[in-house]
């Protein structure tokens, strides 16, 4: 387990690379569902997992590759980016309604737009509204969403009060 290394510097230090890399991993998936892609990426997170399970790095070595780990969330947040407005337009500013209809309902969060899209497709013209919760806020600042009207607002929070706001939702 974590607890294995014994050197806190080199165990944090793969900890917070780990960290970094299931970010990168989660980003680069939803860019990968609007069809962006970018290799260098890619051979990043196996060349940074790999390095977190060799005994022979330092901890010099690791903060290196901790850098390097920030220089490559950098490109696939900007590869996210890229996915996102080429299919969904630039982000506008808007008016998000905080209330709630009496409509049945679904609530949604995360990060990915492709499933809010499906979701959004999937419920057009059945009376059911679709709202966004937290991470899923700024959906409804890309203009392709606006064009559903049961697309209707965000409830809630903090993303880690999910559990209790769900089920009070």
């Amino acid at each position: 387990g974590i607890l294995a290394t014994e050197n806190e510097d080199v165990r944090s230090l793969r900890e917070l690379i780990t960290y970094g890399i299931k970010g990168m991993a989660a980003y680069a998936e939803h860019a990968k569902n609007i069809g962006k892609e970018n290799p260098e990426v890619n051979a990043f997170v196996y060349e940074a997992l790999a390095a977190t399970l060799d005994d022979t790095l330092t901890a010099d070595q690791l903060v290196a590759l901790t850098l390097k780990t920030g220089e490559h969330g950098v490109k696939v947040m900007a590869l996210l980016d890229e996915a996102n407005t080429s299919r969904f337009g630039n982000p506008e500013i808007t008016e998000v309604n905080i209330g709630v209809r009496n409509n049945p309902a679904i609530l949604i969060s995360g990060h990915d737009l492709t499933d809010l899209e499906q979701l959004l497709e999937q419920t057009k013209g059945t009376g059911v509204d679709v709202y966004t919760h937290s991470e899923m806020l700024p959906a409804h600042y890309y203009p392709a969403f606006k064009k559903y009207d049961h697309f209707v607002g965000n409830y809630g929070n903090a993303w880690w009060k999910q559990t209790t706001e769900f089920e009070s939702f």
